[in-house]
């Protein structure tokens, strides 16, 4: 009876460890990490990201990815996208945050008066080569959740004294789906910013004019657009007003003669 009584117990024991490791694995979710750009005026930003860690509400940091990753920022305009860290098996809950770290090998590229040039970039005063990012991001289990990064390259880099500094702002892409996207014609080159008196979004035409700004709240915005010439001398500049973005929605200006 006691044999009988030990061999039931047992069985239960395996059951409840089978169980445990079964609930484990359904409270797993997968999370993947995008990036795209807010451009500026340069010809290339090239940056090496080292590791990636998401931060679990209550609980603490998440490596997603520690596999160096160099990205060329500015390939990554008008919709394009990059994967940093693909889908990663984590803990379901909700992250709070994203930490990004970067290496000291990163360099900027911009036209000058004898042509292009390219110089490293180092790090502000204030900044470490960590950044962390607020992000909204709910992994459920047996999904795969995705965040879109929105690396701010006007506002990441400084012009000081001794060269350029590398301060990076991003910020989560909440809505990727809202936006506002057209084609400029008659002229090489412009930059677009669309603001509300608030708040402000900027990109710059592809070669063939076209531009996408994307992550945008819903409201009524003015449309900037301020055309270029070769030598980046401003030619042109016309302002459009009244520009309503609706959630979901990808607003379509279509063709925009300068």
């Amino acid at each position: 009876m006691k044999r009988l009584l030990l061999l039931v117990l047992l069985g239960c024991a395996g059951f409840t460890m089978q169980a445990c490791k079964k609930n484990k694995e359904l409270a797993q979710g997968k999370m993947e990490v995008r990036m795209t750009d807010s451009p500026g005026d340069f010809v290339a930003l090239n940056v090496q990201i080292m590791k990636i860690e998401a931060y679990l509400d209550n609980s603490g940091w998440v490596v997603l990815n520690e596999t160096m990753k160099e990205v060329n920022i500015l390939d990554l305009t008008n919709g394009a996208e990059v994967t940093v860290s693909s889908a990663t098996n984590v803990q379901a809950g909700l992250y709070t945050k994203l930490r990004l770290t970067f290496s000291g090998q990163n360099s900027l590229t911009f036209n000058g008066s004898a042509g292009q040039n390219t110089v490293n970039l180092s790090f502000g005063s204030n900044y470490s080569h960590q950044v962390e990012v607020p992000i909204h991001c709910q992994v459920d289990s047996g999904l795969t959740s995705s965040i879109l990064l929105d690396f701010n390259v006007a506002l990441s880099i400084k012009e000081s004294g001794q060269g350029f500094e590398l301060n990076p702002v991003i910020a989560e892409i909440v809505d990727p789906n809202t936006g506002v996207q057209g084609q400029i014609e008659g002229t090489a080159q412009a930059a677009i910013t669309l603001s509300n008196g608030t708040d402000s979004f900027s990109a710059y035409t592809s070669e063939s004019g076209y531009f996408l700004i994307r992550g945008v709240p819903s409201g009524t915005y003015a449309l900037k657009i301020e055309g270029q010439q070769s030598g980046n001398v401003l030619v042109l500049q016309k302002n459009i007003q009244n520009v309503t973005v609706s959630g979901g929605q990808i607003k379509s200006l279509g063709s925009i003669q300068m």
